[in-house]
């Protein structure tokens, strides 16, 4: 069971109240940067839902990281960055208890939005390097987890 006071603390911790909208979704007009951020944690969302159950060190490790991205920093986006992950998170979560198929569509979306990534080499090695953090940050690496990854590198790479 996801401890949601706690990951909400940690968020909490880091920014106090977020006054920004996010998109769920990136536009074409969005840069390269900012595309590189939705794809950053989208695949985090990805990793972290990747056994169909979220762990609370997972997210709290996912959290942890895009704080800690110098790029999504740079770009003040941390704040927009944890509200969208947060949105992946919880609608994964409605996903999954609702029905097979619904989270088959989720996963094949998002997926999807990674592709834009192939436009920009020098992103994927970065995204493969955080995936495989939180893939492991539970201590307990599950083989849909390496499915996932695999999903992931073949989406953006």
């Amino acid at each position: 069971m996801l401890d949601w006071n706690k990951i909400k603390s940690k968020t909490s911790e880091f920014y106090g109240e977020a006054g920004k909208k996010f998109r769920q979704y990136t536009p074409e007009s969005f840069s390269k940067e900012k595309k590189f951020v939705n794809s950053l944690v989208v695949s985090m969302a990805l990793m972290t839902m990747a056994d169909k159950k979220a762990e609370t060190q997972e997210i709290i490790t996912a959290l942890e990281l895009i704080n800690d991205i110098d790029e999504i920093n740079d770009l003040n986006l941390t704040t927009e960055a944890i509200e969208l992950y947060e949105f992946h998170i919880e609608e994964m979560e409605k996903a999954i208890a609702s029905s097979q198929t619904k989270w088959i569509l989720m996963e094949a979306k998002l997926l999807s939005e990674l592709g834009k990534m192939k436009a920009y080499p020098e992103y994927p090695p970065m995204i493969e390097a955080l995936i495989a953090h939180i893939a492991q940050s539970d201590g307990n690496l599950d083989p849909l987890e390496v499915v996932m990854q695999d999903k992931i590198l073949r989406a953006i790479k």
